[in-house]
């Protein structure tokens, strides 16, 4: 996972549309997601969507009806940055093997003139071990990412799970979100330390919803509950991003 911000926006699809969570968050499977990323110049986003339609996305539908993986997904950002990338395609699934079939098949033909166009191109592969599902497609990706503390890394996941789980479980049962997760990278292309908490919505005002309930919970939290929450992270390394899902499917 990337610190800066030309890079958070690959985040968006590692929990699109993964399998319905598990009784207890810890007993569901890991998830593995590959994702694609090109940062395409604005002449050219029309062109690169129509060029999706006829090349990705047909391998992306047979691969979940064959069932190689278990969701994918295409979006664009929203919030863009004078370097980031602006459009993305991702595959999920519960082996590395099944991501890697889906690239195979992908790879088969050349690149479509759009993404020869493209003036920046990256591929990340993520793992995502904490997440829940609610009911309900997402339709927008919002991503906090943040530098754990590289010597104690797993303080993040725990000091979020004791202080705001409680308080997403509740939206996720409102309806008011339709995923939460905690992604990592499963190949390290930047610090291994990142994590990046992604919540999908169902819609524009559901963002405002949730950002309404957090910050009742935080506002409610004694001192020594601040201070824990804010020791677990490296200072000022948090960055945004917040993107629109365009085609997508899933088991």
């Amino acid at each position: 996972m990337k610190l800066r911000i030309s890079a958070l926006f690959v985040f968006v699809l590692v929990v699109t549309l993964v399998p319905a969570a598990l009784p207890q968050m810890e007993s569901a499977p890991v998830i593995y997601t590959y994702v694609s990323q090109f940062q395409i110049p604005r002449a050219n986003w029309a062109a690169y969507s129509e060029d999706s339609e006829k090349s990705i996305i047909p391998v992306l539908e047979k691969s979940l009806a064959d069932g190689s993986i278990i969701s994918w997904s295409t979006s664009e950002t929203v919030v863009h940055t004078a370097d980031g990338y602006t459009h993305g395609a991702a595959w999920s699934a519960t082996s590395i093997a099944g991501l890697m079939k889906v690239l195979d098949e992908v790879r088969k033909s050349a690149p479509r003139p759009s993404q020869i166009a493209a003036t920046k191109h990256e591929d990340l592969l993520l793992q995502t071990r904490m997440y829940h599902n609610g009911t309900g497609e997402p339709t927008y990706l919002r991503g906090v990412c943040a530098a754990a503390k590289p010597d104690k890394p797993d303080n993040y996941a725990a000091t979020l799970k004791k202080l705001l789980f409680p308080t997403f479980e509740e939206q996720l049962k409102k309806g008011v979100a339709t995923y939460y997760g905690l992604d990592e990278q499963y190949v390290n292309t930047s610090a291994p330390s990142m994590r990046c908490l992604i919540i999908g919505y169902p819609n524009a005002e559901s963002i405002d919803k949730w950002a309404t309930a957090i910050n009742t919970t935080i506002g409610k939290w004694s001192s020594a509950e601040r201070e824990e929450f804010a020791a677990a992270s490296v200072p000022d390394s948090r960055r945004d991003f917040l993107t629109r899902i365009t085609h997508s499917g899933h088991k």
